[in-house]
This record gives structure tokens, C-alpha cells and sequence, in this order.
């Protein structure tokens, strides 16, 4: 009596329906999607670590243009300092000539308090502006300093990115082998 087909893929001896190739077929197809999983990834590390390096060079050119900024702050401070001084300067030789035009003593008394309170005011404008251009200096540092940690963080983070890769390309490799050893042992 003719016995009818049934597969016992389980069983050693066992020839699938597709010929004796079928189990090499399942190996190679494995691999080879196991192959361009590796592709794959390798790429996407590639483009992830290519981003975060292009992301840090951007920083690190904030960083540059904010250095530029706190140093033209600081230039245009001394130069506003300087403009307020020469001010201050004509306005106390101002008051002196007319102090000196009512015909009194403009080296004591109170013309002398006039024009020490106008000497002390426009020497505390000098300071405010200095200060003031100190302050800006000192916000667009902060930012550069800002700018040059981003850039740190993306380097890491490229760095980080390829050094994760043959961990994964490992992973993949080994899950595939235990896939072709089970699909094997299933075929023989």
C-alpha cells in the first residue's frame, strides 16, 4: 500500500519537497539578509556619526563667532568709555570757564564741589559703559561656551556611533548563526 506523504521535518533523513538544496537555499537566504543587515547598519552609522560631526563643526563655528562677538563688545566698549571721558572732559571745561566767567575762585568753595560732582558723574558713566561691555563680552563667552559643549557632546556622540557599530554587526552575525545551526538541525 503506498504510504501517503507526510512531512517529519524533525526527523533525521528528512528530504524536503524542494530537493536536498532546500536547506542550503535557507542558510544562504539567512546570510545573505544577515549581510545586508550588516550594510545596512554599517551605513546608518556612517550617516548618524557623519550628522553628529557636522553638527559639532557647526558648534564649534558658534563658538568661533561668539568669541568674535564678546571681542568686538569689548572693543566698542573701550572706544564708548573713551568717548564718554572726552564727553565728561568737555562738559567739566565747560563748567569751569563759565564758573570761572561770574569773576570767583573756581579752585575752592562750591564751584570746586561743581566741578569735582561733574568730574565723579561723568567718570561713573565711563564705568557704566565699560561694565556694560564687559556684561555683553561676557553673555556672548557663555553662548561660545555653550557652542563648544555641543560640540564635545556631538563628537562623543559620532565617536559613541562607530565604536557601537561592530557590537551590532557582532549581534547580527551571531544571531544568524544560531538562526542557520537551528535550520539546520531542523533539516538533518
Amino acid at each position: 500500500m503506498n504510504q501517503i506523504f507526510r512531512p517529519r521535518p524533525h526527523q533525521r533523513g528528512y528530504c524536503p519537497p524542494a530537493g536536498p538544496a532546500a536547506p542550503m537555499i535557507a542558510a544562504a537566504t539567512t546570510v545573505l539578509g544577515t549581510g545586508l543587515s550588516i550594510a545596512q547598519q554599517s551605513q546608518r552609522a556612517a550617516a548618524q556619526a557623519g550628522l553628529a560631526s557636522y553638527q559639532a563643526q557647526l558648534a564649534r563655528n558658534n563658538q568661533m563667532i561668539a568669541e568674535a562677538r564678546a571681542r568686538r563688545a569689548e572693543q566698542q566698549g573701550r572706544v564708548d568709555e573713551q568717548t564718554a571721558r572726552v564727553r565728561s572732559a568737555a562738559l567739566l571745561g565747560s563748567r569751569r570757564a563759565a564758573l570761572a566767567a561770574q569773576g570767583g575762585d573756581v579752585d575752592s568753595g562750591s564751584p570746586l564741589d561743581i566741578q569735582a560732582d561733574t568730574a565723579r558723574a561723568g567718570e561713573y558713566d565711563a564705568q557704566t559703559i565699560r561694565n556694560n561691555a564687559a556684561l555683553k563680552a561676557y553673555g556672548y563667552r557663555l553662548q561660545g561656551y555653550d557652542s563648544a559643549a555641543d560640540a564635545s557632546r556631538s563628537d562623543a556622540q559620532a565617536a559613541n556611533t562607530m565604536a557601537a557599530l561592530p557590537f551590532a554587526i557582532g549581534s547580527s552575525l551571531l544571531g544568524t548563526a544560531r538562526s542557520v545551526a537551528s535550520k539546520w538541525n531542523d533539516w538533518f
